[in-house]
């Protein structure tokens, strides 16, 4: 009886292990920030804090979600530095992944669309790595 419960502890243990690495990305960022454009959801940036992949580095995954012609890109800025942005220019429904750094650091950004003139940005988030 022991030895039954210590497999049907196992087989759990492996059945949560891989469950948890098949979830999508973005369920494992720790924040995100939404642009909508015409009331649509048109662009979403996922901040996920450096956990082992991605070369031990946090990482932006910027996804265009609204089929409009215009790139969208992820503005930000690390430890209160200079604004940098990242874009993805892959068109509706496609997301690109940006590596950033290392070690503990503070980070504010927010998805924008690029539009003709002047852009459509989401809030401002903050997080930490």
């Amino acid at each position: 009886m022991g030895r039954l419960l210590r497999n049907i502890t196992i087989l759990a243990a492996l059945g949560t292990a891989l469950v948890s690495t098949t979830t999508p990305a973005q369920a494992a960022a720790s924040s995100s920030s939404i642009v909508k454009t015409g009331g649509t959801r048109a662009a979403e940036a996922w901040f996920n804090r450096s956990d082992g992949s991605h070369a031990g580095k946090a990482w932006f995954d910027v996804y265009d979600a609204k089929c409009d012609a215009n790139d969208v890109y992820v503005e930000y800025q690390i430890n209160g530095g200079n604004s940098q942005e990242k874009y993805n220019s892959g068109g509706c429904g496609t997301t690109k992944g940006y590596n950033l750094q290392t070690g503990y650091f503070a980070i504010v950004y927010r998805v924008c669309v690029d539009d003709a003139g002047y852009n459509t940005c989401g809030t401002w988030r903050s997080d930490h790595n």
